[in-house]
């Protein structure tokens, strides 16, 4: 996002957001994107055939293919274990007279004696990262794909008759409450001891949390989570274009990668001031090497070709990991790290020159945030962001659109030998695009950005601007589709 700016500045809501978050974070096999509400798989098989691979070597296709099948197995028995569990505490509290909030320790225990399989990852002490890595291999590979779609879609197992009940906005109404529950389970785990809380597990974490929203759901709305998701299952297509929905479930995401985050070991403050200095000069390297492909492009000295090999090159040459090595750190992972350290003053030096606050800036106000978690202190608002007027921001986006349809257009009749690889071409597109943004109104994409969060309200009623964005978008869909023609 820093180095390549954002469509529509984040402001208006891709009507395919949701389903990209979804496909994104669902292809890891521990996703939490399914909204916090334990579902269940229609194709649960009881009993393990898979096996651990053997040896050190690289994993085979097949082996590939075994853990989907296992993690889709093992998440089949785990959600209809928990969403059973879930029904059986809310109906004990609902009897009870004194409808006492079960703590996050206790139902860290209930979890625990439910005795759960461990699903593949977990067993070969592989990340998701790792695998989602290894999984994009295989992109071209129809089985492959269709295996993973499982833990995207996994068939529901909620009533029919309950589930047509729930309308959409009752779908968001319950969504809205898991924010607000899940806000709860991440205030009391932080609130925890650091002893304590790195006794969980990332799969702990995630469970725990899935159990105690949906103890909530059915316990203060009246409505079987299985059933939620039957009701999103029938409404998909419409909730895709659904602003409030996709905000709630892009908040329930980051909330739930923040808990599991949190439960693991901080990396050392050595690594943690090597990680932030590589990116800061990753990070100015970028900018700088944008603005020049610009320029040269705009004095047409390269055609779009060879300024595609280049940033092709660049981005996977321009800016080589320090010797040794850097640790790859999320964003929520930055931010505990910094928490813990930021009485350094080497660190709040590092910090300061990484450009990873207004990343962390950017994060929280795409996903409007309204949590109590960690921050370094900064607001999502910056003194430029106030002063840029709304009516700028919508010329900025129009010429934004204006310079991604040049772009794309040259994109598209250019030979294409060797095949472009689409991320890359999306983002050489949009690097060359704000760009020009930069040029004409000295406004950084980053800036843009915030600029438009800071406005989003008037943005969001603007015929104008809500045009060009979805203009933009369309043309980065074009290009797609220019790439993989």
């Amino acid at each position: 996002l820093r180095r390549y700016g954002t469509v529509g500045a984040g402001v208006i809501c891709d009507s395919m957001a949701t389903l990209r978050l979804a496909e994104v974070s669902a292809s890891s096999p521990a996703s939490s994107s399914k909204g916090g509400y334990a579902g269940a798989s229609a194709s649960v098989v009881s009993v393990s055939t898979w096996k651990k691979p053997e040896g050190d070597g690289p994993l085979t296709r097949q082996d590939i293919l075994d853990i989907l099948t296992e993690t889709v197995r093992v998440q089949g028995i785990v959600q209809t274990e928990v969403s059973r569990l879930a029904s059986k505490l809310a109906k004990e509290k609902g009897e009870k007279k004194k409808k006492k909030n079960i703590s996050l320790l206790d139902g860290y225990e209930k979890i625990k004696a439910l005795k759960l399989p461990r699903e593949p990852l977990e067993e070969m002490g592989l990340s998701e990262p790792e695998f989602q890595k290894l999984l994009s291999q295989y992109e071209e590979d129809e089985e492959v794909m269709t295996k993973a779609q499982e833990l995207i879609h996994p068939a529901g197992k909620g009533d029919p008759e309950r589930a047509r009940s729930i309308t959409i906005d009752k779908i968001v109404e319950i969504h809205q409450f898991m924010v607000a529950e899940m806000q709860k389970v991440l205030t009391e785990f932080l609130g925890l001891d650091q002893e304590t809380r790195r006794s969980f597990t990332s799969k702990a974490c995630e469970t725990t949390a899935e159990l105690l929203v949906s103890v909530a759901v059915e316990q203060s709305l009246h409505v079987h989570c299985e059933d939620v998701e039957q009701a999103v299952i029938r409404y998909e297509t419409m909730l895709q274009g659904n602003p409030e929905f996709a905000r709630c479930t892009e908040q329930l995401a980051q909330m739930m990668q923040h808990l599991t985050s949190a439960a693991q070991p901080r990396v050392d403050k050595v690594v943690f001031v090597k990680a932030l200095r590589h990116m800061g000069e990753s990070t100015q390297k970028a900018k700088v090497f944008a603005k020049k492909l610009y320029d040269e492009y705009r004095a047409k000295t390269c055609n779009v070709s060879e300024a595609y090999r280049r940033f092709e090159d660049f981005v996977d040459n321009g800016n080589p990991p320090p010797e040794g090595g850097a640790e790859d750190l999320s964003p929520v992972e930055m931010q505990l790290c910094y928490d813990e350290y930021k009485a350094d003053k080497e660190v709040q030096t590092a910090w300061a020159s990484s450009g990873v606050e207004n990343g962390l800036m950017l994060s929280t106000a795409m996903a409007s945030m309204t949590s109590k978690s960690p921050s370094s202190g900064s607001s999502t608002e910056d003194k430029k962001s106030k002063k840029t007027k709304p009516s700028e921001i919508i010329e900025m986006q129009e010429l934004m659109v204006d310079e991604l349809k040049r772009t794309s257009e040259a994109v598209a009749s250019a030979a294409k030998s060797p095949p472009w690889r689409t991320e890359v071409a999306m983002q050489m597109v949009q690097a060359l695009a704000s760009a020009a943004v930069e040029r004409r109104f000295g406004v950084s994409a980053e800036e843009m950005t915030l600029a438009g969060f800071t406005h989003a309200p008037v943005l969001q009623k603007n015929e104008r601007f809500c045009r060009a964005t979805e203009k933009q978008q369309e043309i980065l869909m074009s290009v797609a589709q220019s790439c993989s023609a």
